[in-house]
């Protein structure tokens, strides 16, 4: 099988994969099977399977370029048509539920850490995981280094931990969207937003290439001047939230005109299920596997109360599925994946709550960890 191995440095070859493991997946998609899992977790499922097996590198600086450029580009693309109105009506109800979701998470860091016995270093693993299951990665390591957490093979083990119980999260997040007892149950509001996206006075022939071309680079000078802007103020991480602002202050300065322009949404999900591929690359379930239990355990107790607040707090305040979700994925996951699912299923208005929440998640995250290790120590 070593002749089917890829090497990080050969892009061409990996990147040819990619495409050929995206298209795939949305020939799959179109199965009855297929399309429980969706065109995102078929992406993520066969991506983990083929870095398994030894064929696609874990690393790669293909991977870091799709980071780099094909996320914000994706978000930047869809937002050129976000409805600014309709984000400030929902924009509110997905911070709710994202205050739920990081209760629920910090709630449930505390409960493990009182029912569990996870050794030397019990405060650390509680307050990396409770911030980044706030926040994001980004978090994980701020915190790590805050509380002086620096064992390798202890932290690199939480590590796996957190990157792979993140892409199944992503998994299972992509499933709950399609799910129909989900839909049933906390569908409030979610019925206005359908009605809004089927017809937005948009005609249905097809797009051209000065269509997908004038929105192609319109998104990609928002991404410029965000990210250099972001750069300035010495801000890098934050970069998606100044892309944001910027995709979506031009979406709402130019909306009667770039409403003529179609395609970018075709676009946008190219460059997201390459993103998808990379996520399911770079997960080591093997190395997950060597965990201690007790790391699971807690890491279980910590998603399982945030989902016990976040949908008992959302029935009782009546927000729907797609708000639940989207808060959920911006506190496990971090805003460019609540924002890339937001995109996947088509809900335009739940991009920038979902980006501004995961950034709110980005600036709490540390605190609220570095809080825990010392309220617990």
């Amino acid at each position: 099988m070593e002749f089917l191995q890829i090497s990080p440095n050969d892009g061409f070859t990996l990147f040819a994969v990619l495409c050929l493991i995206i298209a795939i997946s949305s020939h799959l998609e179109k199965t009855r099977w297929g399309a429980k899992i969706s065109g995102p977790g078929l992406v993520i499922a066969i991506s983990i399977a083929a870095t398994h097996a030894a064929i696609l590198p874990r690393q790669a600086p293909l991977y870091d370029l799709i980071w780099q450029i094909f996320v914000p580009l994706a978000i930047a693309l869809f937002l050129l048509k976000a409805d600014l109105i309709g984000i400030y009506q929902k924009g509110g109800r997905v911070l709710i539920a994202f205050i739920l979701g990081a209760l629920g998470a910090s709630v449930g860091a505390v409960l493990g850490g009182y029912a569990l016995d996870l050794g030397a270093n019990e405060n650390k693993l509680i307050a990396v995981f409770a911030a980044t299951y706030t926040g994001g990665s980004l978090n994980f390591a701020a915190t790590a280094e805050a509380v002086d957490f620096k064992q390798s093979s202890e932290l690199s083990a939480a590590l796996a931990v957190d990157n792979v119980i993140g892409t199944l999260y992503i998994i299972l997040t992509i499933w709950l969207g399609g799910w129909a007892v989900l839909k049933r149950r906390f569908h409030w509001g979610a019925e206005t937003a359908d009605n809004a996206g089927t017809d937005n006075g948009e005609s249905h022939s097809p797009p051209t290439l000065s269509d997908l071309l004038t929105m192609l680079a319109l998104a990609a000078v928002a991404c410029v001047i965000g990210i250099k802007f972001a750069d300035y103020l010495g801000l890098d991480s934050f970069a998606v939230l100044f892309i944001t602002v910027i995709a979506v202050g031009a979406a709402t300065i130019g909306r009667n005109r770039l409403r003529s322009f179609k395609g970018e949404d075709i676009l946008a999900m190219i460059l997201l299920y390459m993103f998808f591929a990379v996520v399911g690359a770079g997960s080591d379930i093997s190395e997950m596997l060597s965990t201690p239990p007790a790391t699971f355990l807690l890491v279980g107790s910590i998603i399982g109360t945030h989902f016990l607040f976040l949908f008992v707090g959302g029935y009782l305040l009546k927000l729907n599925y797609r708000e639940l979700i989207i808060a959920s994925l911006a506190c496990i996951s971090g805003p460019p994946v609540a924002a890339a699912i937001a995109v996947s299923f088509g809900w335009r208005e739940h991009i920038l709550p979902g980006i501004a929440t995961g950034v709110l998640g980005y600036v709490v995250g540390t605190f609220i960890g570095v809080g825990l290790f010392h309220m617990l120590g």
